[in-house]
């Protein structure tokens, strides 16, 4: 354990990208059931999700609709302008081999939630937040030399909202995390059901004695404020041990074990350019007419503040 005095010679930085699933009724690119908590493996699926040669995506509509809603949750108006771009990776659990995603060109830019820490309240600016889809699942059964995948929650809508890095505890990490479930609760654009994976979040956490941020790291798909909370105190401690020790931070992706109450080590952390993004050529990009945005934005609920 670090104690208080070592603790207080650095400084913590935190930010937190929240994946929201969309209540849309079918899936972000394909005509298919999005609801899939109790569905068989593998049966909420279309040659899309599949992506079979020559599978065309086809926009929802209401995804834009409730991206647009959450632009108003979120402090922002949705852009004019967005596009999709195609993020290339390689999992079994994503058979095209790309996710759909949105890059450089998002659906909602700057924005701004308050949260209240020890009766003190506090601005988390929202880098953005921009519209993917999910990948399917993978489980790996303890004692087993295989892996199984279902593909129910690939092409699920997803809005992915990007904080800026200006939480520096692990109460303010948490009480934002609470905010925007909040928020999207109101905003009636996600069912937010953290047990079922509606709303995850990836933490970055970084700790430096000067102004320069550290070197980063990012534990992912944390389904509790709890988590968020305990994963942002662990990492801190874990990270200013090591430089106390004089050894380096590694930039990569961890994870969190709940049981142990630990993050752990899964991979190092891929850059932008590993990605090898390039615009999606199936989708043509989202154009908002501003009466679209006036006439959502009156119908908004009262927001959680």
């Amino acid at each position: 354990m670090i104690d208080a005095a070592t603790r207080a010679k650095y400084r913590a930085t935190i930010g937190i990208e929240c994946h929201v699933q969309l209540k849309t009724k079918t899936k972000l690119f394909s005509a298919v059931g999005n609801d899939a908590r109790e569905a068989p493996p593998n049966t909420l699926v279309s040659h899309i999700d599949f992506g079979l040669p020559g599978a065309l995506p086809v926009l929802n509509e209401e995804a834009i609709h409730l991206a647009t809603r959450a632009a108003f949750a979120l402090g922002a108006e949705p852009e004019h302008f967005s596009k999709f771009d195609r993020k290339h990776y390689f999992y079994p659990d994503l058979p095209k081999g790309y996710q759909i995603s949105q890059f450089d060109e998002p659906i909602i830019a700057k924005g701004a939630v308050n949260i209240e820490v020890d009766g003190e309240e506090k601005t988390i600016g929202v880098t953005r937040a921009h519209l993917e889809e999910d990948a399917g699942k993978s489980t790996h059964h303890a004692g087993q030399d295989y892996s199984l995948v279902d593909l129910n929650r690939a092409g699920t809508p997803l809005l992915e909202i990007v904080s800026e890095p200006d939480m520096h505890t692990s109460a303010e990490a948490k009480a934002y995390a609470r905010e925007l479930y909040l928020r999207m609760r109101y905003a009636d654009v996600s069912e937010a059901n953290l047990f079922y994976g509606n709303m995850r979040f990836d933490v970055n956490v970084s700790v430096s004695q000067t102004n320069e941020l550290g070197t980063r790291s990012e534990t992912k798909n944390l389904n509790s404020f709890k988590a968020v909370e305990k994963a942002v105190d662990y990492e801190i401690d874990r990270q200013i041990e090591r430089l106390e020790k004089g050894q380096k931070i590694v930039q990569e992706t961890r994870g969190w074990d709940d049981s142990k109450q630990k993050t752990f080590s899964q991979r190092t952390k891929e850059d932008a350019d590993d990605y090898r993004y390039m615009p999606e050529p199936d989708i043509p990009p989202i154009v908002i007419e501003q009466s679209y945005i006036d006439k959502i934005k009156k119908e908004m609920p009262v927001m959680p503040d």
